[in-house]
């Protein structure tokens, strides 16, 4: 988001003939207040979407892998079932299940303006049950998304519209809530619609760091980031013991800051960061909205290194140059800070959502010789604003323009072919540099015979060359293709082993005592694809967990006609390889 530089337009107006203190001090006040504002959000409007005490595993704008954390998370008491309510009177806009992300998710619109969203759902109420289940069995497929009109399914406030679950990408029992504007579908902060969760717990600051932000910059002598452990007690940190930091040239800073909240140990995230040099406001952002579109920007407003390899989230107060989010106010020099002949004293304050604050501050003195110290970088470098490619005869690799943060040098080594990969192992930089869009990438697989290329898919590679997540891909020719948004080391596999099939929970000839049949489906190398079971030869909806493997059937779905049936499941993986499990069971 740009903005005017009010310094620079009050310097103007001073020039001018006719100059009148009285109306100059007015206008300080007011650009004042206008630069301060936030936005007002009712605190009244909606009711919270439990009975239970609101306890907060995670928060909005929290940091999460590759995305902002859109919503809140709420506690459940370590278990499933409990009573999901509307927040306001509205009616379901959208329906979604999914076997991972939101899994199953309501979305319900409001006359106030916005939309409510409930994620992880372990079940619907009955009629929205109902309106699901006729058309997943129209689509003949467990995932759908539906949006009814206005008319359908009407709620009002305090309705039970679900049952709280763990579905989809969830990693415990809890529900995910959103408030989102309905005109844009933009994720708002239910924390500044009140909900009466108590937070008196000032923000913990851990991390600040200096970044040298060109090749001749020197800080402490060296040309390294420097991250100093901070602190401290009640929201005032500092660095302990006395410490001279120098610097020359241009820097950049950042901070590790995470927010707790009364009565639960979780991390989240804190709502702004403000940072000034010499008591000038230099930087700022404040965490009031995300669009989605925008939330993978997350991987350059952090400190993408060290997320990745020490688990440390700082938050940088500089923009790199291909940063399109527009959560930052007040930004002077895109945030670096030119360290010459003079030092800079620095401050940062760190506020909660509920106003809960903390600082930290330090001296970045002057070096008092120039260094001749110049970091030597090797590769080849890509620019952020336009199209890059590599090719050698192994791989072909091809990054759309704007999906680098900022230029960046890339590299490429490769290592020899090892069990149980085909082909060599092809680096393509490492795991600590981010991509922003979809890289297509091409692997060689001259080597391997034509007969298996059609069970070929490509794997990307952890540290202790283990398979980190198979990528799939396509064969084409003597070359792979497939698409990832991730850098580091890949290679490829055949896959020709079916998936697993293990009956859990068998049939039952009494209706009363076998209300559902489970399988395990298991695939541990391309994955689970596809999945459909029949009894009779009729479709029936089979419901999947993918974190317990666990696919069943409920025999209430539907009566059965006769005493002999015949039951048949089959699975099929991602390159094509199918399971299948027959049976005949008895049952009225």
């Amino acid at each position: 988001m740009k903005h005017i530089d009010v310094s620079l337009l009050l310097l103007t107006i001073m020039r001018m003939k006719n100059f009148n203190w009285f109306l100059f001090t007015l206008l300080i006040f007011a650009f004042s207040s206008l630069s301060a504002q936030q936005t007002e959000y009712p605190k009244t409007i909606f009711r919270a979407p439990v009975d239970i005490p609101m306890y907060l595993a995670g928060n909005f704008g929290e940091i999460r892998s590759n995305h902002f954390h859109a919503g809140i998370d709420i506690k459940t008491n370590q278990v499933e079932g409990l009573n999901v309510f509307a927040a306001a009177d509205g009616y379901v806009s959208r329906i979604k299940i999914s076997l991972y992300g939101y899994g199953k998710a309501l979305y319900v619109t409001h006359p106030n303006g916005y939309t409510t969203v409930y994620a992880h759902l372990q079940q619907f109420n009955p009629e929205i049950e109902a309106y699901v289940k006729e058309r997943q069995y129209q689509q003949q497929s467990f995932e759908i998304e539906l949006y009814p009109a206005a008319s359908e399914l009407k709620v009002s406030q305090g309705d039970i519209i679900a049952l709280s679950g763990n579905t989809g990408g969830s990693g415990g029992p809890h529900l995910h809530f959103e408030i989102r504007d309905t005109r844009t579908s933009v994720p708002l902060n239910p924390l500044l619609f009140g909900f009466g969760i108590k937070d008196q717990i000032k923000p913990i600051l851990k991390t600040l760091s200096i970044y040298p932000m060109n090749d001749t910059t020197v800080i402490n002598g060296k040309t390294e980031p420097l991250h100093l452990t901070l602190r401290g007690q009640n929201g005032a940190y500092s660095v302990p013991g006395p410490l001279n930091i120098t610097a020359r040239g241009v820097v950049g800073v950042g901070l590790e800051a995470i927010d707790r909240l009364n009565g639960v140990p979780n991390r989240c995230g804190v709502y702004s960061i403000e940072l000034f040099v010499d008591e000038q406001k230099h930087y700022s952002h404040y965490m009031e909205k995300i669009p989605f579109e925008l939330s993978r920007y997350i991987n350059c407003h952090v400190d993408f290194y060290e997320t990745k390899k020490n688990r440390r989230r700082i938050q940088k107060s500089y923009i790199d140059p291909n940063n399109k989010l527009d959560i930052y106010r007040d930004v002077k020099l895109n945030g670096k800070i030119f360290c010459t002949e003079y030092g800079h004293d620095l401050r940062y304050i760190v506020n909660d959502a509920y106003g809960n604050q903390s600082t930290v501050g330090i001296t970045i003195n002057p070096d008092s010789v120039t260094p001749s110290i110049k970091k030597v970088n090797d590769g080849i470098l890509f620019a952020y604003n336009k199209e890059n490619s590599f090719k050698n005869e192994d791989v072909q690799l091809f990054i759309p323009a704007y999906s680098l943060y900022k230029n960046e040098y890339f590299n490429y080594k490769q290592e020899k072919q090892r069990p149980p990969y085909l082909t060599p192992i092809h680096y393509f930089n490492d795991w600590y540099m981010a991509l922003q869009q979809y890289a297509q990438v091409k692997i060689n697989i001259e080597s391997i015979p034509t007969n298996l290329r059609n069970k070929l898919y490509a794997v990307s590679i952890d540290e202790d060359g283990k398979v980190l997540s198979p990528e799939g891909g396509t064969a084409m020719g003597n070359w792979l293709s497939f698409r990832t948004r991730s850098f580091g080391p890949y290679s490829v596999m055949v896959d020709t082993i079916a998936p697993i099939i293990k009956l859990k929970k068998n049939f039952s000839t009494n209706p009363q005592q076998g209300d559902q049949i489970i399988f395990e489906i298991e695939d541990d190398e391309s994955g689970i694809n596809t999945y459909n079971g029949y009894i009779n030869e009729q479709w029936i909806l089979m419901e999947y967990d993918v974190k317990k493997k666990k696919l069943s059937y409920n025999f209430s779905d539907k009566k059965l006609v006769g005493s002999k049936h015949i039951f048949k499941l089959v699975v099929s993986d991602n390159v094509g390889n199918t399971n299948t499990y027959n049976a005949t069971f008895y049952r009225k």
